[in-house]
Order: C-alpha cells, then sequence, then structure tokens
C-alpha cells in the first residue's frame, strides 16, 4: 500500500467519527429561552368558510329530494294541504286550480298525500296514496306540471313477533310494533274463551305471524292475521289461518283442524258491564209499566264502538221510533241481530251491504227511549228474541275441516306450528314498568 493510500485509510474513519460527534452534540444542545418562546407560541390561522349557498345549490344538482307526509282532510284545499306541510310553491298552488284537479282531492279524504321537494322548497311531486292506487301530480319543467294515475307495486311481508305481557296486553302488543288491526283481531278470536281483563297477566306469551302490504317501504294498513299462540293463564291458545276449498274463504283453525273461531262473539262491546239483563218481565224505566226486554242492556260511554257479533247483511239502517238509530243484521236463515239507541252509524253501513264478524257498525249513544248511554242488542233466532248471553258459543257458522280440506291443512298447519316454536327462543317483548321486563325484540325468519 502506498504512503498516500494509507493516510487516506488511517485519517478518514477518524475524521468521519468527529464529524458525527460534533453533529449529535449540537442536536443535544439545550434550546434557547428565546427559542422556547417562539416554539410556545400559538400559531392562528383564519380559515375561510364557504357560502352555504354554493353547497346547496351543488346539492341540488344531484337530484336531492326532501319528502314528508300528511292526511287529506275534510274541507281541504291543495293550498291548505301543502301549506300544512310548509310548502310555498306558487306555480305549483296555481297549476293545482284546475277544477278536474280540485274534484280528485274533494273525493281523496282519508288519503296519504306524499310530497317530495327539493333544497329550496320547490314541489317536485304530490302523491294522494289509497293502497295500490296513485294520483300524482308531478313537476316536468319549469313551471310546468302534468297529473296522472298510476297503479303502484304492493308488496306482501311476512312479519313475526314474540312478545311477553308486562302491565298490560295492549301495551306490550304496541311496544312490539305488533298493528293494532292485528291485535283486535286476535283478541276477537279468542275472547269468548278468554277474559282478556282477567286472565291475562304478566308474563302471559303472545306469538304471533302476520302479513302486512307495503308501498315502497309504507305500510297501507292492510294486514292478514296468519298464525298465533297466546299462553295466558296456564292455558295454550292457538289459531291456524287456513283457506278452505270447501268453505270458499280463509278461517282459523286449531292443530286438529276444528274451527277456533266462533259463530258469534259473546258480546257486541268489548269492554262494558250489563246495566240490564235479558227478561220476560220487567218495570220499564221510563213508563213504569211491566213489560218484556227482550235483550241486553250494555252501559258504556257515548262513542263506544259498536262490532257485529257475526258475518251478515245489513238488512235495517236508521232512525225506529223508541229504538233510535239502530241497525238489523241478518246472519244466515235461522239468526239475526238487533243493535239500538246508536249516536250514530259506522262509513258506509248501508242497507243491503255485508258485514264481517268484529267489523264496527255504529257508536253508543241515546237515542230513542233512553235514560243514559248504552247500547240495547238483540239475538234473534226465526225472529224470536232469545237471551244473548245463552247464543254466543254457539258455533253453527264455521264447521271444522275434513276430507282433502284435512290433509292438506296437516301441512300447513305443520309449518305454521314450526314457526311459532321457533319464537320460542327469541327474546320477549315486555312492558317496560316490570322490573323484570326485557328488551323488546323482532325476529324475521
Amino acid at each position: 500500500m502506498s504512503p498516500r493510500a494509507l493516510k487516506t485509510w488511517l485519517f478518514a474513519p477518524a475524521a468521519f467519527g468527529f464529524l458525527m460527534a460534533a453533529m449529535t452534540a449540537l442536536g443535544l444542545a439545550p434550546v434557547s429561552e428565546a427559542e422556547s418562546r417562539i416554539l410556545d407560541s400559538p400559531v392562528r390561522t383564519d380559515i375561510a368558510v364557504p357560502s352555504l349557498g354554493p353547497q346547496l345549490q351543488a346539492l341540488a344538482a344531484h337530484g336531492l329530494e326532501l319528502s314528508r307526509e300528511d292526511e287529506v282532510r275534510a274541507g281541504d284545499s291543495f293550498e291548505r294541504l301543502l301549506g300544512r306541510m310548509g310548502i310555498e310553491d306558487r306555480q305549483a298552488e296555481k297549476a293545482l286550480q284546475n277544477r278536474a284537479y280540485s274534484k280528485v282531492l274533494r273525493t281523496a279524504q282519508g288519503r296519504t298525500a306524499v310530497v317530495q321537494t327539493d333544497l329550496n322548497n320547490r314541489l317536485l311531486r304530490l302523491q294522494l296514496l289509497q293502497g295500490g292506487d296513485a294520483w300524482i301530480f308531478e313537476r316536468v319543467g319549469e313551471g310546468q306540471f302534468e297529473a296522472r294515475n298510476a297503479q303502484l307495486l304492493v308488496e306482501t311481508r311476512t312479519e313475526h313477533r314474540s312478545v311477553e305481557v308486562g302491565q298490560s296486553f295492549f301495551g306490550a302488543m304496541d311496544q312490539a310494533n305488533v298493528p293494532s288491526a292485528v291485535t283486535d283481531e286476535i283478541v276477537t278470536l279468542f275472547e269468548s274463551d278468554l277474559d282478556f281483563r282477567r286472565q291475562v297477566k304478566a308474563g302471559d306469551k303472545v306469538r304471533v305471524i302476520y302479513q302486512a302490504k307495503q308501498v315502497d317501504g309504507r305500510d297501507l294498513g292492510d294486514y292478514r292475521l296468519i298464525a298465533v299462540r297466546f299462553e295466558a293463564s296456564g292455558q295454550t291458545y292457538e289459531a291456524l289461518y287456513f283457506e278452505s276449498e270447501a268453505v270458499k274463504r280463509g278461517n282459523f283453525y286449531d292443530a286438529e283442524g276444528k274451527s277456533v273461531k266462533r259463530g258469534f262473539l259473546a258480546a257486541p262491546l268489548r269492554y262494558t258491564r250489563i246495566s240490564s239483563s235479558f227478561s220476560r218481565y220487567r218495570l220499564h224505566p221510563l213508563f213504569g209499566d211491566p213489560r218484556a226486554h227482550q235483550g241486553v242492556d250494555y252501559a258504556a260511554p257515548v262513542g263506544t264502538p259498536v262490532r257485529a257479533v257475526a258475518d251478515g247483511e245489513v238488512t235495517a239502517v236508521g232512525r225506529n221510533g223508541g229504538y233510535g238509530n239502530a241497525i238489523g243484521i241478518q246472519h244466515n236463515q235461522r239468526y239475526s241481530t238487533y243493535y239500538a239507541h246508536l249516536s250514530r252509524f259506522a262509513p258506509g253501513i248501508k242497507h243491503g251491504r255485508s258485514v264481517r264478524m268484529g267489523e264496527v257498525i255504529g257508536y253508543v249513544g241515546t237515542t230513542g227511549w233512553a235514560t243514559g248511554p248504552h247500547l240495547h242488542y238483540e239475538f234473534r233466532v226465526h225472529g224470536r228474541s232469545i237471551d244473548p248471553t245463552k247464543i254466543a258459543k254457539e258455533n253453527p257458522q264455521v264447521p271444522s275441516l275434513s276430507g282433502p280440506d284435512l290433509v292438506q291443512f296437516t301441512t300447513v298447519a305443520a309449518d305454521l306450528r314450526k314457526r311459532l316454536s321457533l319464537l320460542d327462543s327469541v327474546n320477549t317483548a315486555a312492558g317496560p314498568s316490570l322490573p323484570s321486563a326485557k328488551p323488546n325484540k323482532t325476529a324475521k325468519p
């Protein structure tokens, strides 16, 4: 190795080490007080907030729509309807003054009104919905609108619910989101055998399967009970829906194909008390003379719903002397019922109309010779009045299944009962006021 190369080999590492030591020393040197104050001083920078206007315009450009809904009320105008939903759009209001459109609105009482607007609260679309039918008023250009009728796609969803009764049967069903129409049908099925006021208690269980019709995820209020199992007071009550070829329409049966549905409800009012019983001899409360009382009087507040006790056809509706406002229903060739002293009739009740068991036909009142609000209810066999309390549990209208219908029902029943049993493993919904209440759960297998 040459002397020059040897010097390079000896001094280069030393120089490198000296340089690294110097850099390390500088890195660990303490920061001066002046430098520390600079480092600790907060830095403030004003950031400009963009105007919301361009943001809203950008969102509108992407077609964002806002939706809200209400119900068409008696006497509504389009201006009043839109105003109630917070919409101010003079172009739309002017276009809706068309006489043909106003006629549509006059016949739309009770329909659901759904509107879509843009972010500037301009009306984009107004829909009047009734079931799957829709009347649609839609913006098609600046200041331009079109109206049309449309048939919307109706979907049927099958819902499963598992409920544990808390302080209230009805409260627990509401908490589990069971529609009131389904709850009422369950009560109607079992009320002749089960006293819902006294026998249904905390801890009793209900398993229910029903169908709900929807349009765009919105319930139409059209429900069908499919199966229910009710465990109350140590007893199990079960009803399974089946459409029989012989009967030509659906009915509810137990696991053996025996009809669960009674021929008649126990009473035309759900919860009430008897103020005057059936009697061949009593003193009339108004006239004081002895007369037969050919029915049962149920004391109840004015406006209490009165139900048809069985399927049938309305044969009389209107004012009838001392009976006041009254309704007569013929159920078959043998049986008929009569409902008197009503304050008013249910909408659509008229002579010749068919009614279903449990359907509301009128409301308790004091019309005619009534000393107070009550329903006078008569049950007649071939036109002759008999004591209604002795006929309620007869089942002359709904036969049990047999033959091919029973064979087909057995398969349907096995599936429904299996699905009800699967709900046993689901956490139940209980009244929130009970210490042992469990969280509300819904099963959708």
